[in-house]
């Protein structure tokens, strides 16, 4: 299965944006491209793990009350019960198993 970018749902929360390349329960995980512009709030994740690829650009991850840097191809793995948020310029590839939507995910702030 090939799906290209014009397929890919595009979604805005201002701080960040992307383009949903699945998204649906079915598969048992979905595929986003996602634009940090400046950041992403503090979020629990539950019933799933979480996984950032930095493609391209800088930031920080702050995973669990650890700090880390980000830049491209470092690989961010968030599971069940973890807290995190991240900030910076950067374009990302989130991968969850299974996969989530807004009833993953405790709005933190």
């Amino acid at each position: 299965m090939k799906i290209s970018l014009n397929q890919a749902k595009f979604f805005d929360r201002g701080d960040f944006n992307g383009n949903k390349y699945l998204e649906g329960k079915d598969k048992g995980f979905n595929a986003l491209m996602v634009n940090c512009v400046t950041r992403h709030y503090k979020t629990k994740l539950k019933n799933a793990t979480r996984a950032y690829l930095v493609i391209e650009g800088n930031g920080s991850f702050v995973i669990n009350d650890k700090k880390d840097n980000a830049e491209p191809y470092d690989l961010f793995i968030i599971t069940d019960g973890d807290v995190y948020e991240y900030e910076g310029q950067m374009k990302l590839l989130e991968f969850n198993v299974p996969a989530t939507n807004s009833s993953n995910e405790e709005k933190l702030e």
